[in-house]
């Protein structure tokens, strides 16, 4: 009986040592498990959430320490810096876009004072003098006053291509009158548009207004040339945060690209450019294109105060 008993005490006090041994072991993996969870998959769920934003154009900047492991937190350290790099020379790529683009209306405006200071001028000039000799010779009979006349016609025409250059080089009514009207005249100029302003017009900055110019300067100009259509529209609205400009035609249409930058390919850089230069001053540039319906663009920028102007 004494033995039976003494086996009994054994075996009980071997479960019990068994019993503490299960749960030990069952607490540490507990403890491991919420300690992998803390110190490496969430950290790394969050650099991993850091670098899809990275694929959707954002830079995140990895600023906020992960808590995980060091080898986690060495590397988000590296995608940190990594990011200070990428967006100083996103900073540097804008800085140089805003130069090109100040100098280049900067040339265009050179041009056209001295097209229109020298040129245009000195062909007026011409002008007169050939119709003073047209008078001079009217009372006789040679046939001087039909060439001075024809002449004098030449130089008028090439002084109203002149003017029109010089518009599309620098608008005077875009700094005179402003945006809309700039735009109204450019429409002027095609008897199939239809232009309307919806909104109460309010002024714009000079690079925001002369960026909206050249993007309906370019898709009227693309529409007149290339959509053989009926009729063009384009509509100017003004809204409490942003302009928006759509131009649309009835014409044949045209396949667009996948990527915008396969206009360069094509010899088309008009619509990359004004892409490029909306895009930089925090706009969005929308196309639509149809073989049966035509095509329609629609350009939309910020005011000043909401322009996103760096990344």
């Amino acid at each position: 009986m004494t033995h039976v008993v003494e086996h009994a005490n054994h075996l009980l006090h071997y479960d019990g040592i068994l019993h503490w041994c299960f749960l030990i072991a069952v607490l540490g993996f507990i403890t491991g498990f919420i300690w992998t969870m803390v110190r490496v998959l969430l950290p790394l769920k969050w650099l991993a959430h850091q670098a899809e934003a990275i694929m959707q154009g954002k830079l995140p900047m990895f600023d906020t320490p992960s808590r995980g492991i060091r080898e986690i937190e060495q590397l988000r350290h590296s995608l940190h810096d990594m990011m200070l790099q990428v967006k100083a020379a996103h900073e540097r790529e804008l800085m140089y876009r805003t130069a090109l683009t100040e100098s280049q209306e900067n040339e265009r405006l050179r041009l056209a004072r001295e097209i229109h200071d020298d040129t245009i001028q000195s062909l007026v000039l011409v002008a007169h003098h050939i119709e003073r000799a047209d008078q001079a010779f009217v009372t006789t009979h040679s046939q001087a006053p039909c060439h001075l006349q024809n002449a004098r016609q030449q130089l008028v025409q090439t002084i109203d291509d002149l003017r029109k250059m010089i518009a599309n080089l620098r608008p005077t009514l875009l700094e005179e009158l402003g945006l809309a009207a700039a735009v109204e005249s450019l429409c002027e100029q095609h008897s199939a548009l239809q232009f309307c302003v919806n909104g109460e017009i309010y002024t714009l900055g000079l690079i925001q207004e002369l960026a909206l110019f050249r993007a309906a300067q370019e898709a009227i100009s693309n529409a007149a040339r290339h959509a053989q259509a009926n009729q063009i529209t384009a509509t100017l609205t003004y809204a409490a945060d942003s302009v928006i400009l759509e131009v649309q035609d009835d014409g044949i249409g045209f396949q667009i690209p996948q990527h915008f930058q396969e206009f360069a390919l094509r010899g088309h850089y008009g619509l990359l450019g004004i892409r490029e230069r909306i895009l930089h001053l925090g706009g969005k540039v929308d196309l639509n294109s149809d073989r049966a319906t035509g095509t329609w663009i629609t350009v939309m920028l910020p005011t000043a105060q909401n322009a996103f102007m760096s990344a």
